[in-house]
């Protein structure tokens, strides 16, 4: 995402490639009560730095270490210009809409917008209000089980 920089290049000696690096399990996250939901609204064909705009802000919010995103695909829509979006059979681009849903503490969020201003050029940008009732993940390494008596 930096568009400045310094790239260096050594010369490497591998000794052994492990074919899976071992993961470090997650840490426990904890999100309940209030929280709040940001939709972002773009279209399919909207780029950032040479890729999918949708797919540059989920990287995005997942170095950012938001809890977590997923991404819709529109079956038709308009926004601001007010032209109509629709798939079409042989259309290899119809600039689909797309939604991202976002959902985290409210701090985290609101510390998020500034990087998404940079991002979003065009497109909406929604915050909500909600409750969250439960927010769970399987661990990468689950205890064994427990006998049971």
């Amino acid at each position: 995402m930096v568009g400045e920089g310094l790239i260096e290049i050594q010369d490497t000696t591998v000794p052994k490639a492990s074919a899976q690096a071992p993961r470090p399990a997650l840490p426990h996250v904890a999100l309940q009560g209030k929280a709040k939901l940001m939709r972002i609204f773009i279209g399919k064909d909207d780029k950032w730095r040479g890729k999918n705009l949708y797919d540059a802000i989920v990287e995005s919010l997942r170095a950012n270490d938001i809890a977590g995103v997923t991404v819709y695909r529109g079956i038709s829509g308009y926004g601001a210009h007010r032209r109509f979006h629709k798939e079409k059979r042989l259309s290899l681009s119809s600039d689909l809409p797309i939604m991202l849903s976002v959902i985290d503490e409210e701090s985290k969020i609101r510390a998020y917008l500034p990087i998404l201003e940079q991002m979003v050029h065009e497109g909406l940008v929604v915050l909500s209000d909600v409750d969250v009732i439960k927010y769970t993940h399987r661990l990468d390494h689950p205890a064994e089980p427990q006998e049971r008596s």
